[in-house]
């Protein structure tokens, strides 16, 4: 089932650049895959979406590599946002966030386009776990063949883009870690230099690894339905096992311009775009007559200085589930990257 409105497309623009995203179904919107079309048939059989077959290890999640050894690295396969509450809603969930994270695999049952690339590598012998992201994977190639962290400086801002580590804590097979600051790119296109950047502060990180390190959370076929193997109506296409929380101040959410609603992502967070709408070209929180009158921005939900709800009210928070899948990080292999 599509989970997308009207078949509506919604570019999105931050720090000034758009970004555009189709709509589709969140699991797959082609059967692509050998064993769709019948119930129970959504468990993809083709050799691509595996590391070693459809009962090898890491089978449970599709992981495209096998985490034996030290190093634990992966990819997060899905991101399912539960704050703040607009962006919950199908055009941002389903049209950006999960359509840019889903990898083109149509034999996979994942029609996105792998643009939005969270990589996490845990160092199980030095305690420490490193997060970043990657370029888009069609310009590195078949995720069996591993990816890498993107490295760069951004021109425009000055800003440092790369991987950041910081110690974890383990109880069992969960593993917990904070991030001071971590800034993610999201990919426009399958251009190395069309991307936005998303910063975002004190960012947690929980996941609970299987068994076998490969997966956290796994790829739920039975939330699939046939013939075109996406998933039924409220329904994700994986299970989560892992959470990601962070905030973004509400000055950051006004550089963020969603352009098939006219406004900032500061407007649309306030919840009042009649009062916060601006008239100047992008239509900002700053724009607005509002802002002219009190010289502030509008109160979010969150304040940076405490890292807690209400207080300050400076920023709002994002809360998030993920599930991951394992993928060989190779920095040594692909130049792309750097």
């Amino acid at each position: 089932m599509l989970r997308c409105p009207f078949g509506l497309v919604v570019p999105f623009v931050v720090t000034g650049v758009a970004l555009a995203a189709g709509c589709s179904s969140s699991g797959g919107s082609d059967n692509g895959g050998t064993g769709g079309g019948t119930a129970g048939g959504c468990k993809p059989t083709a050799a691509e979406c595996y590391a070693a077959g459809p009962d090898g290890p890491g089978n449970a999640c599709l992981a495209k590599a096998d985490n034996t050894g030290d190093k634990v690295q992966l990819r997060v396969s899905q991101l399912q946002v539960s704050s703040p509450v607009a962006l919950i809603q199908p055009y941002m969930q389903d049209s950006i966030i999960t359509k840019k994270i889903d990898l083109h695999q149509q034999a996979c049952y994942q029609s996105g386009v792998g643009e939005f690339n969270i990589l996490f590598e845990y160092d199980t012998t030095q305690k420490t776990v490193t997060a970043g992201a990657s370029i888009p994977q069609a310009l590195i190639g078949a995720p069996t063949d591993g990816t890498c962290f993107a490295k760069f400086t951004d021109q425009s801002s000055g800003i440092d883009v790369g991987p950041v580590s910081t110690p974890y804590t383990a109880s069992g097979d969960t593993y917990s870690a904070t991030f001071d600051k971590l800034v993610v790119p999201i990919y426009i296109n399958d251009a190395q230099d069309s991307y936005a950047l998303l910063p975002l502060h004190q960012v947690d990180v929980t996941a609970t690894l299987s068994k076998d390190h490969d997966c956290v959370g796994s790829f739920r076929a039975a939330n699939l339905e046939p013939p075109l193997c996406a998933p039924a109506e409220g329904e994700f296409a994986w299970e989560n096992g892992g959470s990601f929380n962070g905030y973004i101040t509400v000055a950051e959410a006004d550089t963020v311009d969603i352009v098939d609603l006219g406004e900032s992502l500061c407007v649309l967070l306030s919840g009042d775009p009649v009062l916060w709408k601006g008239t100047d070209a992008k239509h900002t929180c700053k724009g607005s007559d509002q802002y002219a009158k009190t010289q502030q921005l509008p109160e979010g939900d969150w304040c940076s200085t405490s890292n807690s709800a209400g207080g300050c009210k400076d920023s709002w928070h994002l809360a998030t589930k993920f599930a991951a899948s394992a993928i060989k990080i190779d920095d040594s292999k692909f130049n792309t990257c750097k």
